[in-house]
């Protein structure tokens, strides 16, 4: 009923409809900003970087296209917003060797200019999200927690009565299992490259 409700706002939105708009920042502002704040560990910074994707939002809305639920793409594009926050920052200094090593490896530094990233962006998450609706269960149920909540890897574990290790193997295999996708239908998958270590290591 929810998702349901979501896509009228969203078809509003698309029409220029503000008070749709406001009713889903009202409805996923604390959402968001909870996901924000466990990634970059500053309120300020966090609000800063969910409002920034409210703004880009409502400015893109005549060409974003919805695949699945509206929740389901805001906190994809959050990660996105998070990432190039990073990205920016040069990477957490516990994370910049990763960052460097898969630049070094993969050269493919220079992929993530602004206009590369606008231009594979919406690509990008449709691949993520047509991957994680065909995985199977309980590799689902992780990415999800792990991608859609922001839980860490124990809390994941703890939820599910796994193992940490068995929530990185499972998050490993469904990254692995969206690289294959888009390599059969012939996507860039240089940047999931770099959202692989921001899912893992964050």
């Amino acid at each position: 009923m929810a998702e349901s409700l979501d896509m009228i706002f969203w078809q509003r939105i698309t029409q220029g409809d503000y008070q749709a708009f406001n009713a889903i920042y009202d409805r996923y502002w604390n959402i968001l900003l909870a996901i924000a704040l466990k990634k970059v560990g500053d309120k300020e910074l966090a609000m800063d970087i969910v409002q920034d994707l409210f703004i880009d939002i409502w400015q893109k809305r005549h060409s974003i296209q919805v695949q699945t639920s509206l929740r389901s793409y805001l906190t994809s594009a959050l990660y996105f917003k998070v990432f190039m926050h990073f990205r920016r920052q040069g990477v957490q200094q516990k994370h910049i060797d990763q960052y460097h090593l898969l630049l070094e490896t993969q050269e493919c530094g220079e992929h993530f200019t602004s206009a590369r990233y606008e231009e594979s962006y919406e690509t990008l998450l449709h691949a993520i999200q047509q991957s994680v609706h065909d995985m199977p269960q309980r590799m689902k149920e992780v990415f999800q927690l792990k991608y859609y909540r922001s839980l860490n890897n124990q809390e994941i574990a703890e939820n599910l009565g796994l193992s940490t290790q068995t929530v990185k193997n499972q998050l490993s295999k469904g990254l692995q299992q969206i690289r294959r996708h888009m390599e059969a239908e012939r996507m860039d998958t240089s940047m999931l490259s770099l959202i692989g270590i921001f899912l893992l290591f964050h």
